[in-house]
């Protein structure tokens, strides 16, 4: 890859950027990027997906209906074709591309814990864009950043990461807010309250119907752990953390080796 961590659906092929192996900071991005093959058309029959494509299947028509409603109500009342526009822009957004997007950031977060979490803030924050710009005209691939933060926040609390989310959320606030960005009316509108948790409900339902082993504060280990502990290092000791992570490779590389 030429820039970050992506997925081709058509090839079934994952992209990682140069050199990607000798660092730990963004590798936790592999988490989301494992989640699209799960619903890639050639694995529809496989049973153990069965329950993991019922409950996106019922979020997705959660979603559309839920917008489709909006819109009849709409021209019902003859509004403001601006409006219209806006909510067609959503719908076309949000499903499927929206709602995958959010159930592999939820997948990474279901399965690593705070690191994904971590390495989306660092690579949000240093983007010159705005997290809570949403489409009006047209569709979009991927929801807002904000949009993301927050459902990854919701999935860190009901996993038991409580305080891990807390830390991240001030972070995130403090930089987003000293930027000069937050939510207007266009954000509010297509992320109402309960949109985000009744989808994290969908895909933490999903997962473990999947059979998938979740993270919890007490029990992460092997790689996720060193994950985990690679940005606990890196917010405790940045000095030292290259030297640290130098000897962690080393050692992840040698379990796998054995593996």
């Amino acid at each position: 890859s030429r820039s970050h961590y992506w997925y081709n659906r058509s090839f079934n092929l994952l992209f990682v950027p140069p050199l990607e192996s000798r660092f730990l900071l963004h590798m936790p991005d592999l988490y989301h990027e494992l989640c699209h093959p799960l619903f890639s058309k050639e694995y529809n029959q496989l049973p153990v997906l069965a329950g993991f494509r019922g409950r996106f299947a019922a979020a997705t028509f959660d979603r559309k209906n839920d917008l489709l409603l909006q819109i009849l109500e709409l021209d019902r009342r003859e509004g403001p074709k601006e409006e219209m526009l806006r909510l067609n822009a959503w719908l076309a957004s949000w499903a499927p591309d929206w709602l995958e997007e959010l159930f592999c950031d939820l997948f990474a977060i279901f399965t690593l814990g705070p690191a994904y979490a971590w390495s989306n803030c660092h690579v949000c924050l240093k983007l010159s864009t705005n997290p809570f710009e949403t489409p009006l005209r047209v569709q979009e691939d991927h929801p807002p950043n904000a949009a993301r933060m927050d459902i990854m926040l919701i999935g860190l609390r009901r996993l038991g990461f409580g305080a891990e989310a807390d830390h991240a959320a001030s972070l995130w606030d403090a930089q987003v807010g000293a930027a000069g960005y937050q939510a207007d009316m266009a954000y509010r509108q297509c992320f109402a309250p309960g949109v985000l948790d009744d989808i994290a409900t969908s895909a933490f339902d999903a997962f473990k119907e999947t059979g998938l082993k979740k993270a919890q504060p007490s029990e992460i280990s092997g790689v996720s752990l060193c994950l985990n502990q690679a940005w606990e290092r890196f917010w405790s000791d940045p000095s030292g953390f290259g030297d640290w992570e130098t000897q962690a490779i080393k050692h992840l590389q040698t379990e796998w080796a054995h593996g």
